[in-house]
């Protein structure tokens, strides 16, 4: 127990440091522009993430210390499982368990970058908690407290709605209605739908324009490419690491665990059937990863493969934390380097006004970097939050675009009669035009 207290405590004491050191990616800073424009919710993704960088403003003089508030909420997801499993397995399982989330690629190291997969992760997993509670001891207050846990998981990213068919079959092939208070049911309805309300709400408002978007996102292709699929499956194997999804296949659970079957392979049946109309991203499944982890739990050879893992794991996050922290090494990746190259080119909204980039990712990152509005411009690129803000046409007559030179114009400019000329080449990259019209 006490092993377990200190874990807990030194790895966020180790991810409050490496996130404040580790400056925003261009997602992240996209999220931070929301939290400066508070919305009920957006066209990209539901709100939560955005009220999380908005609890952190008064950080921001400490780095990158604006992560703070969703770290903190993310890592609480080891706290909740810990609860759901502590009466359940030993001790010694659930250790082997956290050390498999810390050392995972999405649940560990990837919970220093703030995006909507945190705080869905924490509400999804206390979803589960609340409804073995109201199963297992009927108690009202746990009907009533997993609507809650369900509206904020619907406001942090739409994802949580495939809880409700992993409990229903869970409840279904298991026999367990019976156990099902539904006078609760009721009030979980309730208590769901009032904590829902900002999402629901806005995209009445907007003519349900973010439900469209995701549903054709993840699911609207016109033909099928079988490289979804295979790079799907490879990925989620990979991700989990293929001696604990071996081990999570082949175990043997107790029957008083079987619900981690639904709540472990559904998420993950789900979008091998959607890898046939689309592709999905790799973290898309990052729902089911804490119920597959302990299902790895009950096969023998979990603690040896358990340290391959962490050796495997912790070797990349070595590589990856060198990379970051050493600008020789950065250029070996785009990505990697490019929120050091958006801070770098941060100091031009300092110099010129208005300006606007070609991009969300750049708009972003130059607003987060230099702390000056920079908007991305009207129509550049494809439609986000950016496009839904007046400010994203110029008003005046004369602005400022920064702008990969690959990048072109929207139509409107010609239309419109703006003339342009280059001020400079910021970067191989890079160029600073300026837009005058009569």
């Amino acid at each position: 127990m006490k092993d377990l207290f200190r874990i807990w405590w030194i790895s966020l004491l180790v991810k409050l440091v490496l996130s404040a050191l580790i400056p925003l990616s261009a997602d992240e800073a996209y999220y931070w522009v929301w939290a400066q424009r508070l919305q009920l919710s957006y066209f990209d993704h539901p709100p939560l993430v955005s009220w999380l960088f908005y609890l952190g403003h008064f950080l921001e003089p400490f780095m990158n210390a604006v992560r703070w508030p969703a770290v903190i909420l993310g890592h609480g997801l080891l706290a909740v499982w810990f609860y759901i499993l502590k009466d359940r397995i030993d001790f010694d399982k659930i250790k082997v368990w956290t050390y498999l989330v810390l050392f995972s690629p999405l649940l560990g190291f990837g919970s220093l970058i703030v995006t909507p997969d945190l705080p869905v992760m924490f509400f999804w997993s206390l979803a589960l908690l609340l409804s073995l509670q109201a199963i297992n001891n009927k108690f009202l207050s746990s009907y009533i407290w997993l609507g809650v846990a369900l509206g904020l998981g619907f406001c942090s990213k739409y994802h949580i709605v495939l809880f409700i068919p992993c409990l229903l079959a869970y409840l279904t092939v298991e026999k367990r209605w019976k156990d099902v208070r539904w006078n609760g049911v009721l009030l979980t309805l309730v208590s769901g739908l009032i904590f829902c309300t900002p999402v629901l709400l806005w995209n009445y408002q907007n003519d349900f324009a973010s439900f469209e978007f995701q549903i054709k996102h993840g699911l609207e292709k016109s033909s099928y490419d079988p490289e979804w699929t295979l790079s799907y499956i490879l990925g989620q194997i990979l991700i989990v690491f293929p001696l604990i999804f071996w081990a999570a296949l082949r175990a043997k659970v107790p029957k008083d665990l079987r619900w981690l079957l639904y709540f472990g392979w559904g998420p993950l049946l789900f979008f091998l059937f959607t890898s046939f109309r689309a592709l999905v991203e790799a973290n898309w499944p990052i729902i089911a990863y804490p119920a597959v982890l302990a299902l790895a739990l009950f096969h023998p050879k979990v603690q040896k493969w358990t340290k391959v893992y962490v050796i495997f794991w912790g070797a990349i996050v070595a590589i990856v934390l060198a990379t970051l922290f050493t600008p020789a090494l950065r250029k070996l990746s785009d990505k990697v380097e490019e929120p050091y190259v958006f801070q770098e080119l941060s100091s031009v909204a300092k110099e010129v006004s208005p300006l606007y980039a070609s991009s969300y990712q750049m708009a972003s990152s130059l607003w987060y970097f230099s702390k000056v509005p920079v908007f991305k411009l009207k129509g550049i690129s494809r439609y986000d939050f950016f496009d839904t803000l007046p400010e994203a046409e110029p008003q005046g007559k004369v602005f400022y675009l920064v702008k990969r030179e690959r990048n072109g114009l929207p139509k409107w400019i010609s239309e419109q009669q703006w003339q342009m000329k280059e001020i400079r080449k910021i970067s191989p990259d890079f160029v600073l035009l300026e837009f005058t019209r009569p």
